[in-house]
C-alpha cells in the first residue's frame, strides 16, 4: 500500500504555495482538489480490495495533519469528505451496500458533501427539512448551513424529517440535481476557502430507497450516526493539529527576530517555549490514543461519542495554546497581514465552533459516561457472587 502520509506531504508542500492566495480571496481551491484526485488522496479510506489505500482512522488524521500544515482550508474541506467515506467503508465490511459509492470515489473521484454537522446534538433533535413520501421518492424542502466544499462536491448528504412519522433521515442528494441551490454566505474570518455555503432545497426528490432512517429522535445514540461522528471528530482534531505544527515550526524560525520579542530574556522564551511543547504534546497524545481507543467501529455507542467529543475538546483547547505562546514567542510581526502566523491564528478560530463544542461536548461526554457506568454497574450486580446466591435461593425457594 501507499504510504498515505508520504501522499499527503507532497500534496501539502505544493498547497503551501497557494494557500496565502486562497485565504485572501476567499475562493475554494479546485486547483487543490484535482490534485488530491489524481494522486488518489481522495479515495485513501476506500479499502484495497476496491481500489483505495486503505488507510486507518489513526493514519487520516496524521494524514490530515501534514496536509494542513500545507492550506488549512483545503484540509478542513475535504475532512467532509473523508469522514463519510470512511463511515461508508465500515458499513461496506460490515455488509452494507456502499460498494457503488465507494467506488465511484475512486474510478471517478466523486467529492462527497455533508450538512450533517447539525445534528451533532446532547439528546433529542430534529431538523426543520422536511422530507415528504411521494410514491417512491421523497420530495426535500428545506436551507441547511455550513455545507463544506459546496463549490466542489458532487453528492450531498443531507438530514431531513419524515412527514408524517417524524423520524430522521439521511439521504444523498446530486449536488447538480434540481432543485438544489448553493447559497455564497461563506464570508469569514478564518478558514476562507471551505465553500461552506448555504445550501437551498426545494422539491428535491431523491429515490426513497437512498434513504437511511435513525432509530429514534436522539441521533448520538444511533451507531449509524455514532460511528459518523466518531471519523468526523477524530479526523477533524487533526486538521488542527497541523494548523497548531505549522504555527510552532513558524514560532521556532522566529526566534529573538520578533518586533516586539528581540530584547526579551532567554528565561522567559524558554517558558514560553516550554508551554507550547507541553500543549502540542498534550494534543497529539489524546489525538493518537483515541484514534487508536476506536481504530474500529464499536457498538457502544454511548462510549464512543463521549471519547471522540473528548478529543476533540481537548485537542482543541491545547492547539489554542499552541498557537497563543507561537505568538507571543514571535512578537508582533505575527500581526501583519503578511506573516503566516496571521493567517494560521485566524484559522485557528473555527476549531471553536465545529460541534460539539463547550459546554454541550462536555455535556455530551459526561453524558454518555454516566450512560456507560450504569451499564457496567447493572452487568457487574448481575454477574456478582451476591446476586447469583439470591438468585439461587429464589429458584430454590419458587
Amino acid at each position: 500500500m501507499t504510504d498515505v502520509i508520504t501522499i499527503t506531504e507532497g500534496l501539502a508542500e505544493d498547497f503551501r504555495k497557494r494557500a496565502a492566495e486562497v485565504d485572501r480571496e476567499g475562493r475554494f481551491p479546485h486547483e487543490n482538489y484535482e490534485k488530491m484526485r489524481r494522486v488518489g488522496y481522495l479515495a485513501a479510506l476506500v479499502p484495497e480490495e476496491l481500489g483505495g489505500l486503505g488507510a486507518t482512522l489513526g493514519e487520516m488524521s496524521r494524514a490530515q495533519q501534514a496536509l494542513a500544515r500545507g492550506c488549512a482550508s483545503t484540509a478542513l474541506a475535504v475532512n467532509m469528505h473523508h469522514f463519510q467515506v470512511g463511515a461508508a467503508a465500515d458499513a461496506y465490511r460490515a455488509g452494507a451496500a456502499t460498494e457503488a459509492t465507494l467506488r465511484r470515489v475512486v474510478s471517478e473521484g466523486i467529492v462527497l458533501g455533508s450538512t450533517g454537522a447539525e445534528f451533532i446534538v446532547a439528546g433529542d433533535w430534529t431538523t426543520s427539512t422536511t422530507a415528504e413520501r411521494d410514491g417512491d421518492h421523497y420530495v426535500l424542502n428545506g436551507r441547511k448551513f455550513f455545507c463544506s466544499q459546496a463549490d466542489g462536491m458532487d453528492v450531498v448528504r443531507v438530514n431531513a424529517c419524515e412527514a408524517g412519522s417524524g423520524d430522521l433521515l439521511i439521504l444523498p442528494v446530486p449536488a447538480d440535481g434540481p432543485g438544489v441551490t448553493v447559497v455564497p454566505t461563506w464570508d469569514t474570518t478564518g478558514m476562507r476557502g471551505t465553500a461552506s455555503h448555504d445550501l437551498v432545497l426545494e422539491n428535491v426528490r431523491v429515490p426513497a430507497a437512498a434513504a437511511t432512517r435513525l432509530n429514534g429522535p436522539a441521533p448520538m445514540r444511533d451507531p449509524k450516526a455514532t460511528n459518523l461522528v466518531r471519523w468526523f471528530l477524530v479526523l477533524v482534531s487533526g486538521v488542527y493539529i497541523g494548523v497548531a505544527e505549522k504555527a510552532r515550526a513558524e514560532a521556532l524560525r522566529a526566534i529573538g527576530g520578533g518586533r516586539n520579542s528581540a530584547f526579551r530574556a532567554e528565561p522567559l522564551t524558554d517558558v514560553l517555549l516550554g508551554e507550547m511543547e507541553a500543549a502540542f504534546l498534550t494534543a497529539t497524545s489524546v489525538r493518537d490514543a483515541v484514534a487508536e481507543r476506536l481504530a474500529t467501529p464499536q457498538p457502544d455507542a454511548d462510549t464512543v461519542v463521549a471519547q471522540a467529543a473528548l478529543c476533540k475538546e481537548v485537542v482543541t483547547s491545547a492547539v489554542q495554546t499552541v498557537m497563543d505562546r507561537a505568538l507571543a514567542i514571535t512578537g508582533g510581526r505575527a500581526f501583519f497581514r503578511r506573516s503566516a502566523l496571521e493567517r494560521l491564528n485566524r484559522d485557528m478560530l473555527a476549531a471553536r465552533f465545529h460541534p460539539p463544542s463547550a459546554p454541550v461536548s462536555f455535556q455530551i461526554a459526561g453524558a454518555g459516561t454516566r450512560r456507560a457506568a450504569a451499564k457496567a454497574a447493572a452487568a457487574d450486580a448481575a454477574f456478582s457472587p451476591a446476586a447469583h446466591l439470591f438468585a439461587t435461593e429464589a429458584s430454590a425457594a419458587g
